[in-house]
């Protein structure tokens, strides 16, 4: 058993060095962010100067490593630029949607990665899983730090702030948006699903006792925030219709067909009917398609010796297919509705 999984680990750690940076790799510091007991270190991702030195920087096991200037300094002139703010889904990370951070900054705009405690790959909680509003709470707090951060404020122009979210990620966008939640009112759903997706199952199964929901249906809207692209989103039923329809902020939601863990016919895609002048976008992708490529041939293998099916693509999905059009999309709507 020993034998096995040092082999597997020496492929693992001997596949990184395979991966090749892109001559100016993003920016990258971390941002302590603790409030109300809760530390959501944050990252913010920017142009870095030219002379900057790529860091390999792993994630987890099964996914690629990425490149990036860790500490860098900005690059010259770099100005104030139009801000977008990014939020992992359940086991996610400040760095689960890097290809998208880097791609927008390779647009020209700056990124704040968020993580929220109780859903991050190294702290689960059933509390965290049930209460979602904290990762607002966790969002406006790290939007807040950055804007007043002695070194790092400089690089963001405050009136233009979007957003963009995966799975759990989506819902706290909905949520900063104006949404307003109600926890029973989503475990009914699911109680009444006739086939469970992989949330519905296993939030089920989670012992909620003790856990306090009376601050749930308060507003976590966040105004400094103008624009929102979701990403698989969901939980979607403990909306309220009247919440949803009173939105109005640029709303565009990217729906994986082939979602498993968040079923597109119940989360995504009503939510995208509900929420005011929303656009869908259907996209022939599962679940963890928006999450990082995963290592050559031994990042599949240990995902599933782990449990985790994020390696697992739909037949004829291409992940790295899938992030250049979701990149070009996400790119598109921010620069039509954040123009200075």
């Amino acid at each position: 058993m020993y034998a096995k999984f040092a082999l597997l680990l020496a492929a693992l750690l001997a596949s990184a060095a395979g991966f090749a940076g892109p001559e100016h790799p993003p920016g990258v510091a971390m941002i302590e962010v603790n409030h109300a007991g809760r530390n959501a270190a944050s990252a913010i991702w920017y142009e870095a100067a030219g002379d900057a030195a790529a860091q390999t920087q792993s994630i987890r096991l099964p996914l690629r490593p990425i490149p990036l200037a860790r500490n860098a300094a900005p690059a010259p002139n770099h100005g104030r630029r139009a801000l977008i703010v990014l939020s992992h889904g359940n086991w996610g990370g400040p760095y689960s949607q890097a290809w998208l951070a880097a791609r927008l900054v390779a647009a020209g705009f700056v990124v704040l990665s968020t993580s929220h405690p109780g859903t991050t790959g190294d702290d689960q909680s059933a509390a965290g899983r049930w209460r979602l509003w904290d990762r607002s709470s966790d969002v406006t707090a790290a939007l807040t730090r950055l804007l007043e951060h002695p070194e790092w404020s400089v690089l963001v122009d405050p009136q233009r702030i979007g957003f963009a979210g995966h799975s759990f990620g989506g819902w706290t966008g909905v949520s900063l948006a104006g949404g307003r939640y109600d926890p029973l009112r989503q475990r009914a759903a699911c109680e009444t699903m006739a086939k469970k997706d992989l949330y519905c199952d296993s939030t089920l199964k989670d012992d909620l006792q003790g856990v306090e929901i009376a601050d749930a249906s308060a507003s976590y809207a966040d105004p400094r925030i103008k624009a929102f692209y979701l990403m698989a989103a969901g939980p979607a039923a403990g909306f309220s219709d009247a919440s949803l329809q009173a939105i109005r902020a640029p709303f565009v939601v990217d729906t994986a067909d082939f979602d498993e863990v968040l079923d597109a016919r119940h989360h995504s895609s009503p939510l995208a009917r509900r929420i005011h002048q929303a656009r869908e976008i259907v996209r022939s992708a599962g679940h963890f398609a928006y999450v990082p490529l995963c290592r050559p041939f031994v990042g599949a293998i240990a995902a599933r010796a782990a449990g985790l099916p994020i390696c697992d693509d739909a037949p004829g999905v291409d992940r790295a297919t899938v992030h250049r059009q979701v990149a070009a999309d996400v790119v598109a709507f921010f620069d039509a509705v954040l123009r200075p």
